[in-house]
């Protein structure tokens, strides 16, 4: 079972994103930011969603779920300002909004999701459901063995 990153399908849509943060001529204050990087951890018991997201505040962050789909969305809003305290010669940080979605598998408990935003890190903790935990099944001894065996003695 595993988290699943939910892409669009058009391959010129990386392309696009390659060429345009490489000195494309974006204009000022367009809103094209690339989706932070992810890690997604699983374990027995749940899956974690560890997003990067540094000089975004708690308020520019939103989670959300909708049949089955985890969406992160943020905005990072660009506060520079020109004049008499200098002017810009290099402005390489990416400011705008994102979205990044991810399909998570069916045996998670949508309702217990929960996020916290600390140090410019989002950890999203989705538990699984007591149907995806792997249980360990006890085998029986011999007393199952002596039971058939005595039963088909019987016969």
């Amino acid at each position: 079972m595993a988290i699943t990153p939910y892409r669009t399908s058009d391959p010129f849509d990386s392309l696009f994103d390659t060429l345009m943060a490489r000195g494309g001529n974006m204009p000022r204050g367009s809103s094209l930011m690339r989706a932070p990087e992810t890690d997604v951890v699983e374990n027995e018991r749940d899956i974690r969603v560890m997003v990067e997201m540094p000089g975004l505040r708690q308020e520019d962050i939103e989670v959300d779920v909708e049949n089955n789909l985890l969406t992160i969305r943020g905005e990072k809003r660009e506060e520079r300002e020109e004049g008499e305290e200098g002017k810009y010669h290099l402005s390489e940080r990416r400011y705008g909004t994102f979205s990044r979605s991810f399909v998570l598998p069916r045996d998670v408990e949508p309702d217990d999701i929960s996020a916290s935003f600390e140090n410019g890190v989002l950890n999203v903790h989705i538990p699984k459901s007591e149907q995806a935990r792997r249980r360990r099944i006890e085998v029986g001894g011999d007393q199952g063995a002596k039971e058939v065996e005595a039963s088909s003695e019987k016969k």
